[in-house]
């Protein structure tokens, strides 16, 4: 059957490494449309940061954001929105109290900063389309909290994961990293292929007719999901292992060669 939902992951795979949108990718996106696949962009993002993307790609309302915690359908709908748990922010937010790590809440379209950081700073300059506000813990911690992150260093993000996964089992949140500096704090279950299989199961799209390509450890379940998982040739390993094909890297335009590639496959079916 033909491929009929592509599902793109943002940062490491959409955006080069300068997290600007090649001309090439853009392309080829509006190559798919024509050839009547329905591309969404399914990223950590929250919604409001992802729109400046789908708004300049011309896709419409539908998206999975905050790594599949918040997918809305093609009409603007929410499909799905799952919120923390209050124990599971409130673990998060004792040990972002104690932690030297930069700390950030969202909610589905509004990014909190704890404090101020060099690592803030360099998170300004990443996100842009979403203002960070200054909020104290206390002011967030009943805030309807699709999710945290801790930003830090790679060695230290790996020393923040070990540490709360004593204080938070997977039945309290999941935790992901979705890029080096990056561990997130997620609802339990909540990820991109999830949000995937929400949003084709609406559209009445099977399984073997999806495919989605994505770069990090927060993308391995969206790409083990999809009829046809492909990597991005800068993914991290475990990613390459998961997926069926792998492409060029983010730099070199591998989105845009993958949705040639789903196109020729699909010629190839009719």
């Amino acid at each position: 059957m033909p491929f009929r939902l592509l599902a793109i992951d943002i940062d490491g795979t959409l955006l080069n490494n300068e997290r600007s949108l090649l001309e090439q990718n853009q392309r080829a996106i509006a190559r798919a449309q024509a050839a009547g696949i329905r591309v969404v962009l399914a990223s950590g993002r929250i919604a409001a940061s992802v729109r400046q993307f789908s708004d300049q790609l011309e896709l419409g309302p539908a998206m999975i954001c905050s790594n599949g915690a918040h997918v809305q359908g093609c009409d603007g709908s929410e499909l799905l929105h799952v919120n923390l748990s209050q124990p599971a922010v409130d673990v998060s937010l004792e040990y972002a109290k104690d932690s030297r790590a930069h700390c950030s809440a969202y909610t589905r379209n509004e990014l909190y900063f704890l404090s101020e950081s060099p690592w803030g700073d360099v998170y300004r300059q990443r996100v842009r389309a979403v203002t960070p506000q200054m909020a104290t813990v206390e002011e967030v911690r009943f805030l309807p909290l699709l999710k945290l992150i801790f930003i830090d260093e790679p060695d230290a993000i790996l020393e923040h994961r070990r540490m709360l996964e004593l204080v938070l089992p997977p039945s309290l949140a999941c935790l992901t990293e979705s890029e080096p500096n990056y561990l997130e704090v997620l609802p339990p279950d909540a990820n991109k292929g999830l949000g995937l299989e929400i949003l084709s199961r609406t559209l009445g799209i099977a399984q073997s007719e999806t495919a989605a390509i994505g770069d990090y450890f927060n993308d391995l379940e969206m790409v083990q999901w999809a009829g046809l998982g492909a990597a991005i040739g800068n993914a991290e390993e475990s990613v390459k292992k998961a997926a069926d094909v792998v492409m060029p890297t983010n730099d070199e335009a591998g989105v845009a060669a993958f949705i040639d590639f789903i196109i020729a496959k699909n010629a190839l079916e009719c």
